[in-house]
């Protein structure tokens, strides 16, 4: 028994073991290919799926949004399903509620808007008629250059490509419809896998910075939803307030398009100078060319009303709701907005601001020496030392 037990252990120590074809500089560099080749596959996968990605990531930010009041629930004794079933119940029938109300007459009043350029009887094309024949009559004394004639048929054949496009977008609704399903499920599901998600990534950073990382994690998050939460109930807000007093010129005026205004302001709060801007410009339009009578006072009351407005709401309620901790300059809001519309477009200039006033929160968080407002001569000499001791200048 024992010679066998001998045997078989002198046959495991006769097994002959290969030396490795690879160095281990080698070994390295085939790891850092590998690494490269699936970053480079996982890219690639990302572009193919890149129609469907906005969706999730919309989806994901809801998610983020109502992440506390699930939070809070929790506190209550409440479990995270049942946290999330209540939060995203709410939410869904506050948010069904409010686009069976707005939709069918926003949808109303913006193909009539749209129905307004077009030949031969909508109010706007006949405006552009009354307009050229003030140009023809009064300035240039009768005669109508040629190059004005073709820039018209140019804008009016645009017009109709513009309009054969919304038609050709309205056959593929299908696609829009499905994505509408699709994303209640998506913010359903983020909502239980948000803490969850956040502490596995938690895990992967290294034990001796996992506490202080977590930390400051939490700290910039809490600012940063706070910031985006504040902002979007101020977009509500203006949209309402602008709603509201834009129907109350329709009840003393008769002007249309209220609710289109209304919603257009809301929505385009959150370009600062652009969007109180394109709001005047486009309210006092359609005062002038729908108001029943007095159309000249109409317009420079709803000018001076949406101005009012936005005015009153830059200056006495953002600092409130939002902070002034979070004030950008106007340098910055000006390179956000132009940037995020030459990435994004419409989508980008109203997701710019935010993101920007985010981005300078989180910096203010990491290095409040740094980017921390300052206020005084003495704290900016107490700074620049504090910079200099730290690299060992000025001994």
């Amino acid at each position: 028994m024992k010679g066998k037990g001998q045997g078989v252990e002198k046959g495991m120590e006769k097994i002959p073991t290969l030396p490795s074809p690879w160095t281990p500089e080698q070994v390295k560099w085939l790891k850092r290919i590998g690494f490269a080749l699936f970053a480079l596959l996982v890219i690639f996968f990302l572009w193919q799926i890149r129609s469907i990605i906005p969706f999730f990531l919309v989806g994901f930010f809801i998610a983020y949004l109502l992440d506390p009041l699930v939070d809070r629930l929790e506190e209550h004794g409440f479990s995270r399903t049942s946290g999330t079933i209540v939060v995203f119940t709410v939410f869904f029938l506050a948010a069904l509620g409010l686009a069976l109300m707005i939709v069918p007459p926003l949808v109303e009043q913006l193909v009539s808007f749209v129905s307004a350029f077009l030949p031969p009887k909508g109010r706007y094309y006949l405006l552009s008629l009354q307009i050229i024949d003030f140009v023809e009559t009064k300035v240039l004394r009768g005669e109508v250059p040629t190059f004005l004639e073709h820039a018209l048929q140019r804008v009016l054949e645009q017009l109709g490509n513009f309009l054969m496009a919304k038609l050709q977008s309205a056959i593929s609704t299908l696609t829009g419809l499905f994505s509408l399903i699709i994303l209640p499920f998506i913010v359903f599901f983020a909502l239980q896998v948000v803490d969850p998600l956040r502490e596995r990534i938690r895990w992967w950073v290294p034990a001796e910075y996992r506490e202080p990382l977590s930390e400051l994690t939490r700290e910039v998050g809490q600012l940063v939803g706070r910031y985006v939460r504040g902002y979007i109930v101020l977009c509500f807000a203006v949209g309402f307030v602008e709603t509201v007093f834009l129907a109350f010129c329709r009840w003393i005026f008769g002007m249309d398009y209220v609710l289109a205004v209304g919603i257009f302001g809301g929505a385009t709060y959150a370009i600062p100078y652009f969007g109180a801007l394109l709001t005047t410009l486009i309210g006092g339009l359609a005062a002038y060319t729908t108001a029943q009578h007095n159309q000249i006072l109409c317009t420079i009351i709803v000018m001076v009303g949406l101005t009012l407005i936005n005015q009153g709401f830059d200056w006495l309620i953002m600092p409130r709701v939002v902070g002034q901790q979070v004030g950008l300059h106007p340098l910055t809001v000006l390179f956000a907005v132009m940037a995020g519309g030459t990435m994004m477009g419409i989508w980008g200039m109203l997701l710019a601001v935010p993101i920007a006033g985010a981005v300078k929160l989180t910096l203010q968080t990491l290095f409040p020496n740094h980017f921390a407002p300052v206020t005084e001569k003495a704290n900016a000499v107490k700074m620049t030392e504090g910079n200099r001791q730290e690299r060992g200048e000025g001994q």
